[in-house]
């Protein structure tokens, strides 16, 4: 572990210099007049990556342009299976980087027995925690949330105020600040996310030394701690997640994320191979310096697990093969609700829409999107987070399954919105599979060499006629019903974003039904996987005219040409196929719920702060 950092011994004496305030380190220097009482504080207030005299504007609050930030360190850096806000040490070079640096500026004047006060809020004392530089160069634990924070019924010990004596005084004090949480909760007496910093200079009579600039005595600052920042389809993917138990499936992702350029990782012996529900990826970031990002990866738990044992719950996996170096873990649950677990609390029913500005409501961020029967604790978390909140909702009751990749999913376009969204369309297929009957091609026989489950839960032939599939009068039913409640929830949906009827692309599928829901009857191509301008589809299985897959060539039609303008040149998208009948389709999942990307903080476009939220 480095000993603090020289950049910090040179930070705090150029803070020195540019306030004034040089000397000594422990005893005054001599000087004809000494210099008055210097009571500040300065956190990177501009959010340039420095702390420097320029800090001194707009500290005490937080603005669309001035207020600094500090991470939830979550992550873990020097690989022990302890998160770095819960380790006892600062974990080496990278750790100290995900650190927010505070300056309290000496005052090497200080009379003997003058002594310092710094204080956190109380809120924020319960979740973050200070480290102090000392003479040595050595960083110690001071202030803030101390302990493990095992339960609620041993909780952390919070120490909100510090005391520096009066060589500390002379020589000033760097701090360095982490949050071990992000904020929860809007309501009120929850923690604001927002912390207040106070100063203070304190005589050998425990007197508080005013000045004409501090008349109270005090000085303040304002810092937040970074929100949780969701992913979404356009986000700059460069890996991919998924269970690698299906060596077909396992084949299409790989052939598509190696065309990409970006990595694929499977694991094996877990017993959840729906990667999109039990985890799901987001970023959190401070303003790094020229400009740039500084933060990490965070993935946060589903609150139930397939099985039974708190070793096989999302959380305990996440913190074995997924935390790491810059990769966080959180949870955002209050209890393991393996019980009460619903369908609606896996997070293909949680997304993130596109940036979008409609009247008065600007999203530069994208907004969070949820269907139903989200749990009350994890839409606080959404709703507190800011520049993607409040999120938006639909009605996924209606769904077998319950979640909105079902019917919804975006893709990069070249128009001005910079997104279109694909929507699951039951009348659409049946549309096709009309056409296909009246140009005398109704025996052609779909999903070919294919098994499914019949009601009794035994595995049956899937193949059949396109005329057998017309003439299945409930599946037809059901089909109709499916598109009125996609009708519904786009109407919605197009209301809430001001979306046109020419940025939605259609894309077709029937729907049958199970225990009173509607599912996926043929394989949900919207439910798809996507990173840049690649896209990747279950494979349809349809009908096969003069060799080609009817449903296949219209996914390549529809989005893989300029078409629809698709794509970051416009062109269409890099359509591929991979086969998830087995391990998805027939269990009532798609490629979208098998699959899981992640993505860095931006390293372009708007940053978090500024979008006003």
């Amino acid at each position: 572990m480095r000993n603090g950092g020289r950049w910090l011994a040179a930070m705090a004496a150029a803070v020195t210099a540019l306030l004034g305030c040089g000397g000594d380190e422990t005893v005054p220097p001599k000087r004809a007049t000494k210099q008055p009482p210097v009571i500040d504080i300065l956190v990177d207030a501009n959010r340039d990556g420095e702390l420097d005299a320029d800090d001194e504007e707009g500290k005490n609050e937080w603005t669309l342009d001035h207020g600094a930030s500090y991470l939830a360190n979550l992550d873990d850096d020097d690989s022990n299976g302890v998160r770095d806000a819960d380790d006892e040490v600062i974990n080496g070079d990278t750790d100290f980087d995900d650190l927010a640096y505070i300056v309290v500026a000496p005052w090497a004047d200080a009379p003997r027995n003058t002594t310092g006060v710094f204080t956190l809020d109380d809120a924020s004392a319960a979740n973050a925690r200070l480290w102090k530089q000392g003479a040595d160069g050595a960083w110690v634990l001071v202030g803030g949330s101390l302990g493990p924070c095992d339960s609620p019924t041993a909780p952390c010990q919070t120490v909100p105020t510090i005391a520096f004596d009066t060589t500390e005084v002379r020589r000033g004090v760097t701090l360095a600040i982490e949050a071990r949480a992000f904020k929860t909760s809007n309501d009120m007496g929850a923690w604001s996310g927002y912390t207040q910093l106070t100063y203070s200079l304190h005589d050998s009579k425990d007197q508080i030394i005013t000045t004409d600039t501090r008349p109270d005595g005090f000085d303040y600052a304002v810092m937040r701690v970074a929100p949780w920042m969701l992913n979404g389809n356009l986000s700059p993917f460069d890996q991919v997640w998924s269970d690698g138990g299906s060596s077909v499936f396992v084949k299409g992702i790989q052939a598509a994320t190696d065309e990409a350029g970006i990595t694929y990782k499977t694991y094996k012996n877990y017993a959840d191979q729906w990667t999109q529900d039990f985890f799901q990826t987001a970023w959190t970031a401070i303003p790094g310096k020229d400009g740039t990002l500084h933060g990490m990866r965070v993935a946060n738990a589903r609150p139930w697990s397939q099985s039974e044992g708190a070793e096989n719950l999302p959380i305990a996996w996440l913190m074995k093969n997924y935390l790491g170096p810059d990769h966080a873990v959180v949870k955002f649950y209050f209890d393991e609700h393996i019980d009460t677990a619903t369908s609606y609390d896996s997070h293909g029913n949680h997304d993130l829409i596109p940036p979008y500005v409609n009247g008065e409501s600007n999203f530069p961020m994208g907004r969070i999107f949820i269907g139903s029967g989200v749990l009350a604790e994890t839409k606080a978390v959404y709703d507190a987070q800011g520049p993607q909140s409040p999120h938006f909702s639909v009605d996924s009751s209606w769904l077998y399954v319950g979640h909105i990749d079902e019917m919804f999913s975006y893709v990069p376009a070249k128009t001005a919105r910079g997104w279109k969204l694909l929507v699951g369309s039951p009348k659409l297929a049946r549309t096709m599979l009309e056409k296909l009957s009246a140009d005398g091609n109704g025996a052609v026989h779909m999903f070919v060499g294919k098994k499914r489950y019949d009601p009794s839960d035994k595995f049956v032939d899937a193949e059949v006629a396109i005329d057998d599939v017309l003439a299945n009068v409930d599946l037809m039913q059901w089909s109709q019903e499916a598109q009125a409640e996609i009708d519904s929830d786009l109407a919605d949906f197009q209301d809430e974003v001001g979306l046109a009827d020419d940025e939605i692309v259609e894309i077709p599928y029937l729907f049958e039904e199970i225990l009173g829901g509607k599912i996926a009857y043929q394989p949900g191509t919207a439910n798809l996987l996507a990173f840049g301008d690649f896209v990747v589809h279950p494979d349809p299985f349809g009908p096969k005219i003069g060799g080609i897959d009817v449903f296949k060539k219209d996914l390549q039609d529809r989005l893989g040409t300029a078409k629809h303008a698709l794509g970051a040149d416009g062109q269409g998208l890099e359509v591929r196929f991979t086969d998830d009948w087995s391990l998805y389709h027939i269990l009532d999942g798609e490629v979208h719920c098998g699959s899981n990307p992640e993505a860095p903080p931006p390293s372009d476009g708007m940053k978090w702060w500024e979008t006003g939220r």
